[in-house]
């Protein structure tokens, strides 16, 4: 600990480092006050909101829903724990110091500390008043190793999603699979909740099985650290990253080969692997907002909102920084042979491919309704056509470079005004179209209107290349001399 505080104040932008700590630590406080809130305060309001029902059952319920979410909130925002280990491996250090310094270190999170604070009051205040202090004390350990099963899940998905991208595909069809099967009643987490922890109230000896859940996860992560901590294996996974090729792009010429590298470089750097994790998430979101009310009602602006997100998160998060992310080569890739028509409509390739492959996943929720299919599609033509321009335009007023080696989340660094300017654009232009058509026609005239504004942009696609070339090769040198600064 003592050699990675001398790293953090020896670095070159420790005061910057500081700050961004400061604010982290008060970002933290608050969430961490938000949680006794709830947790000293939920008994009054479970009373208010279900009476004449036991809010212990009820509690119970909903009980793997939080952690459900606490995993897919662990996924996105909790970072691996990380150290420069080769300086290590030489010296008579045991690697099981090693790897118990980065899990021990790995538990001082608020994903950790929140969950206590929410589930001790409970349990104090309700629990031990109805089963006594042995039952209350049985269901904070539950409660206590589920959160480290979780915490130590996580962190090994993500170190094996590193090694194998194809393990954070099972984790997000698991995932949908699990929200699909509860949101069509095929089976009921929130009954399977309320049966397996008022069973731990009843049976003390039941609480063995989330302690022992938690106890190998920890097992398992800490074998996973101290397997790959050898220097041959960080060389051979090394190799192994460098060895993927995409030679179906091939045929789409240099266009393709520079696809292909924006895409390996999304897959090696954990910030760009956050942006496509975030678009992957997204997916999810039909859920939350294709209600059936909203269908029948032809309430399509609720729609929108999650077909916008659904086909363009991707343009809107990576295309925020679309040429910021390769700031680090930016100079080599100007100064090699490269058409500079050729490298933007390689971004725009890139946007629409992620697109269709959104919008192919997306369809699925037409199974609720086939109003939704012809939303999304509008959606995906709006992004594809208009959307991909507004993203690329931007990026040729953005002089900020971005370090792919920090962390991904609570990292601000390239934002500016310019930044959340491009958010506001992004997601407020459509749905002012549409609302405009909807208010002056109908609903059905803003769809059709938006998909096909979308679809002349996207035949026009060639036409926007070439201006768009025009103004990157106007501010290319302020782009160059921009990344230079880091």
């Amino acid at each position: 600990m003592y050699h990675q505080w001398q790293s953090f104040w020896r670095r070159r932008n420790a005061g910057q480092g500081v700050v961004v700590m400061i604010l982290t630590g008060v970002i933290v406080l608050y969430l961490l006050s938000l949680a006794v809130f709830i947790g000293i305060s939920l008994p009054v309001l479970l009373r208010r909101a279900v009476q004449g029902q036991d809010i212990i059952e009820v509690f119970c319920g909903f009980i793997l829903y939080y952690f459900s979410l606490d995993i897919l909130l662990r996924f996105m925002f909790q970072d691996l724990p990380t150290l420069t280990i080769q300086p290590y491996l030489v010296q008579n250090i045991r690697r099981g110091q090693l790897t118990r310094f980065l899990n021990i270190r790995s538990l001082f999170s608020f994903f950790n500390l929140a969950p206590l604070l929410i589930f001790i009051p409970f349990s104090v205040s309700v629990i031990r008043a109805s089963y006594g202090w042995t039952a209350a004390g049985v269901f904070l350990t539950s409660i206590l190793f589920l959160t480290i099963f979780n915490h130590f899940s996580v962190l090994y998905i993500k170190r094996k999603t590193i090694i194998n991208s194809w393990w954070i595909v099972v984790f997000l069809g698991v995932a949908a699979l699990a929200a699909t099967g509860d949101y069509f009643n095929v089976f009921s987490i929130r009954n399977v909740s309320a049966r397996v922890f008022t069973a731990f109230l009843h049976n003390a000896w039941l609480c063995m099985t989330p302690v022992g859940m938690g106890v190998a996860a920890f097992l398992n992560n800490n074998r996973f650290l101290q397997k790959n901590m050898y220097i041959e294996e960080m060389v051979k996974s090394s190799d192994k990253k460098q060895s993927a090729e995409y030679t179906w792009l091939q045929r789409f010429g240099e266009a393709g080969d520079l696809m292909a590298m924006d895409l390996k470089m999304i897959l090696r750097n954990k910030r760009t692997r956050y942006v496509l994790f975030i678009s992957v998430m997204i997916l999810l979101y039909g859920f939350m907002f294709y209600k059936p009310e909203y269908i029948q009602n032809d309430r399509f602006g609720s729609l929108l909102i999650a077909a916008i997100l659904i086909t363009g998160t991707f343009i809107l998060n990576y295309g925020n920084f679309l040429f910021s992310w390769q700031s680090s080569h930016f100079d080599g890739l100007m100064a090699g042979n490269i058409q500079v028509r050729v490298y933007i409509k390689s971004k725009f390739m890139l946007f629409v491919t992620v697109s269709t492959l959104s919008l192919i996943v997306g369809s699925l929720y037409g199974l609720i309704s086939w109003k939704i299919i012809p939303v999304q599609i509008a959606a995906y033509f709006y992004n594809a056509g208009i959307n991909t321009v507004i993203a690329t335009w931007f990026a040729t007023y953005n002089y900020k470079a971005i370090d792919l080696d920090q962390a991904a989340t609570f990292n601000y660094q390239g934002v500016g005004a310019t930044k959340w300017l491009y958010v506001v654009v992004m997601l407020s232009l459509p749905f002012a179209l549409y609302a405009l058509l909807a208010w002056l026609f109908n609903p059905w005239a803003g769809i059709i209107v938006l998909g096909s504004a979308g679809l002349i942009s996207f035949l026009l696609q060639e036409w926007w290349i070439g201006i768009l070339t025009k103004g990157f090769l106007q501010r290319k040198h302020l782009i160059l001399e921009g990344f230079r600064q880091k």
